[in-house]
């Protein structure tokens, strides 16, 4: 069993995500066992899911910016215990 933490603040997320796909620019799937975060970062102009989490828990998404992503800016599934506070997300397509 693997465990581990992602904290990610102050970076940019350019042109990602893989088209057609769930295949997110930002992913936590299983992320089960430590606390992690995103905060203070941009992501933008990607060609699927901005952000998605699934079977997740403790996850903290805060004052980010979303945008020009296409079909789904934000998914959260199966998850408990997710902050989502203070973010912009826009022109989602």
């Amino acid at each position: 069993m693997r465990s581990g933490a992602t904290h990610i603040d102050s970076v940019e997320f350019f042109n990602c995500s893989q088209i057609d796909t769930q295949k997110a620019a930002v992913r936590f799937k299983n992320a089960a066992t430590l606390s992690s975060s995103v905060t203070n970062s941009a992501l933008h102009n990607g060609y699927s899911w901005a952000v998605y989490i699934a079977g997740s828990q403790n996850i903290e998404f805060s004052n980010n910016v979303v945008f020009n992503f296409r079909p789904v800016g934000v998914n959260i599934g199966r998850s408990n215990n997710i902050k989502i506070d203070g973010n912009v997300i826009a022109h989602i397509q």
